[in-house]
């Protein structure tokens, strides 16, 4: 797989410039971004696109690495000011680099301000603000290479037990161990968040088939499922899944969540610690 391919497969915008900072190649969503195709970025000074103050400092320095991040505000396509954060590599030979951006949303905001407004306090993972931007790329993705997406809605079967029983700071404990595990089972372009109580969803894209998302379901379920240490005791919580494919049952991000939450409650009325498929629903009503 070439260095352009892989770009092509990332959700986050991305580009590929030469030693001298000209765009050797974009994928799509760096074009919706910028408000450019690939072929009216390639060829034009990354200065062009982002300002020379956001080259110089992509690419000037100490430039970028993969442990390196970088976060300075562009204008985007329409003129919105919006935050990026940058990080990169340079290939061997060549001198070409390859730099991956991630729009951090909306209004330019820096600092601890901007990732509590965004993430979950307790676990890290985003909220549901930043959830619902992930799943509006996700499905812009679905539209644009016809393939397909799915969204899991994850809640803990036999979460309130653990509260009463050890108490709150292990609850929390619980939390952030399952927080953790998602993050394991989940591919890099792929999101996990948590959208309250001991509820959290998962965004797969670039799927070939809605129905893989039961592999994956299968391995957060037998991840979940894991005992967590507390304090000398062990402590075993499982998980009730609902999946929803784009753009199957849509391709609204608001109306998956819906689809995903609701077939969760099938699965958990059908035995807990499973899955279930929403328009497989009806079959268990």
């Amino acid at each position: 797989m070439s260095t352009r391919d892989v770009l092509d497969l990332s959700f986050d915008p991305a580009c590929l410039t030469d030693s001298a900072g000209r765009l050797l190649h974009v994928n799509d969503a760096f074009g919706d971004l910028f408000g450019c195709g690939a072929s009216q970025a390639e060829g034009r000074s990354l200065a062009d696109v982002l300002g020379q103050s956001g080259a110089d400092q992509l690419l000037g320095g100490a430039g970028l690495g993969p442990r390196v991040l970088k976060r300075l505000e562009i204008t985007a396509a329409g003129g919105e000011q919006v935050v990026i954060e940058a990080r990169g590599m340079c290939l061997p030979g060549g001198g070409n680099t390859v730099i991956f951006l991630r729009h951090r949303l909306g209004f330019a905001e820096t600092g601890d301000a901007e990732h509590m407004a965004l993430h979950d306090a307790l676990t890290g993972l985003p909220n549901r603000v930043l959830l619902l931007d992930r799943m509006r790329q996700t499905m812009a993705r679905v539209a644009r290479h016809n393939d397909f997406a799915a969204v899991i809605f994850i809640d803990l079967d036999g979460f309130k037990p653990v509260n009463d029983t050890y108490g709150h700071d292990c609850g929390d404990h619980v939390l952030r161990t399952v927080a953790t595990r998602l993050q394991d089972v989940v591919r890099g372009a792929d999101t996990a968040a948590r959208i309250g109580g001991d509820e959290f969803v998962m965004v797969l894209g670039e799927l070939r088939n809605g129905l893989h998302a039961g592999l994956t379901a299968n391995r957060i379920i037998k991840s979940v499922t894991q005992p967590i240490s507390w304090r000398g005791a062990t402590v075993v919580v499982s998980a009730s899944l609902g999946i929803a494919v784009a753009p199957t049952d849509s391709i609204v991000p608001e109306e998956l969540l819906k689809q995903a939450d609701e077939a969760m409650y099938v699965a958990k009325k059908s035995g807990k610690n499973g899955y279930c498929f929403a328009n497989e629903s009806s079959y268990f009503e």
